[in-house]
Formats: C-alpha cells, sequence, structure tokens
C-alpha cells in the first residue's frame, strides 16, 4: 500500500469522537501534526450538530514535502443517536493527490441494507443494529469510555465488501506529554490476532471527554505513523494542560 495512503488509513481509521450517555454530547475542534517515514502532515477534526439533531464527525488531512501540498483526505460520517445506539446514515472518504481513493456508505435501515462503494465497485451490506462505519463505531466508543465502561470493546465496522471486527483493549491510565502540554489520558491499544509486527496505541485526553491526543502506529511493512494534538476547542471551551 503507498505510504501516502497508509497515513490516511492509519489516522483517519483510528480517530475518536467525543460523546457523554448523561450530557448533551459535546462540539468540539481540534488540530494535529502528523508524521510518518518523513512525510510531515498536518491535520484537523471536528464534531458538529446538524439542524436536524444528527451529529457530523469530519476529518481532513494534509500531507506535504518541502512545502508541496502532495496529498488531501477528507472523511465524514453522519450519524444519529437514539439513546445509547449509534445510527450511522452516510459515511464518505476521498483522498486525492498523486494517490487517489474514495469509499462511500449509504445506509437503508428501513430495508436492512447498506450500499459500501470503492471507486466503480458497489456491494450491499447486510445491516444490524450493532453494524456502524470507521468513524461512528469510534463515537460509539467513547460513548462507553465516557460512561465509565472498562472492559475490551468490539465493534462491526463495514470495510469494502465485508464487515471487519475492530476489538481495542483498555491498558490504564498514562500523564502523556503532547505538543499542547501535559494531559490525563486512558491509554488503549487495537487488538489485532495473529500479528506480530503490526501494532496501533491510542491517549484520549480524561479531562476532556477523551479527546483523542495520540496514536502511534506501525504497520506490517514496519511504517510507523504519529500523530499529535497541537490545539483543540470542546464544547467552547480552549483545551489547556495540566499545571
Amino acid at each position: 500500500m503507498n505510504q501516502l495512503r497508509q497515513i490516511g488509513v492509519a489516522y483517519f481509521a483510528l480517530l475518536f469522537a467525543t460523546t457523554s450517555l448523561a450530557q448533551p454530547t459535546p462540539e468540539y475542534s481540534a488540530h494535529y501534526r502528523a508524521s510518518a517515514n518523513g512525510i510531515a502532515a498536518t491535520a484537523e477534526r471536528t464534531l458538529t450538530r446538524l439542524d436536524s439533531g444528527a451529529y457530523r464527525l469530519s476529518n481532513t488531512l494534509k500531507a506535504e514535502i518541502a512545502g508541496q501540498l502532495i496529498a488531501q483526505l477528507k472523511q465524514s460520517s453522519e450519524f444519529e443517536l437514539s439513546g445509547n445506539r449509534v445510527i450511522p446514515q452516510s459515511y464518505a472518504y476521498l483522498l486525492t493527490g498523486i494517490v487517489a481513493a474514495s469509499h462511500a456508505i449509504s445506509y437503508n435501515w428501513d430495508a436492512g441494507i447498506a450500499l459500501s462503494t470503492e471507486g466503480d465497485a458497489s456491494w450491499p451490506i447486510e445491516l444490524s443494529a450493532s453494524v456502524m462505519d470507521p468513524l461512528s463505531h469510534q463515537f460509539a466508543m467513547r460513548q462507553a469510555l465516557d460512561s465509565g465502561a472498562t472492559a475490551n470493546f468490539e465493534f462491526k465496522v463495514i470495510d469494502g465488501d465485508a464487515i471487519e471486527l475492530h476489538v481495542y483493549r483498555l491498558i490504564g491510565d498514562e500523564v502523556l506529554t503532547t505538543p499542547l502540554g501535559k494531559l490525563n489520558c486512558v491509554k488503549l491499544e487495537r487488538v489485532r490476532e495473529g500479528s506480530n509486527r503490526r501494532s496501533t496505541t491510542i491517549w484520549l485526553a480524561r479531562d476532556w471527554h477523551y479527546l483523542l491526543a495520540r496514536i502511534e502506529q506501525i504497520n506490517a511493512a514496519g511504517l510507523r505513523i504519529e500523530l499529535e494534538l497541537e490545539s483543540a476547542v470542546v464544547d467552547g471551551t480552549t483545551v489547556s494542560a495540566l499545571p
């Protein structure tokens, strides 16, 4: 897989939204810096509530070499909340630049079918209440964290023509140093059976509705990808570091 596509997949497949079971979901915007084997990138993600009451989680990433933009990635998911349940409505992924890729998912809950499209290929996916996409399932996991859950998290995620099981393990607490400063974080890792080379570690800021603070990933080819929080505003408040 091309390095730029690896950056996009690793970054956006692991971005996490912020929510709470007991309180209204806070909107936010966050800015990150990223690196992967010498390729510098900047990234932004936002969570906004739409006029309909649904939510949109949007991510963008721009990669540059020597100040020249070589790739741009845009990803978004729109979903509704019904009690504890996240109900995805649509998903879109678009990578442009020297590498191009796209993925879209449209959900028809009345018919129990989602249409997953990559390039010119499309596949019908049978839906159940627990089937989500690469962003909405992460929003659901953050719901569980914000409500105090401590067990492993498992989600069925649409990936092309199939549904994959994504499993995350909660490791513990850590004070993490970021470009923004030190943050109280909870540390997690993605569990991949049968893989001894690939790893993904995630830090989420406890004091800021579990906002993503850092990602470190090593893929099967040995590519190391890092993402660090530079600044953010959550529910109208600027995120600050520990004193």
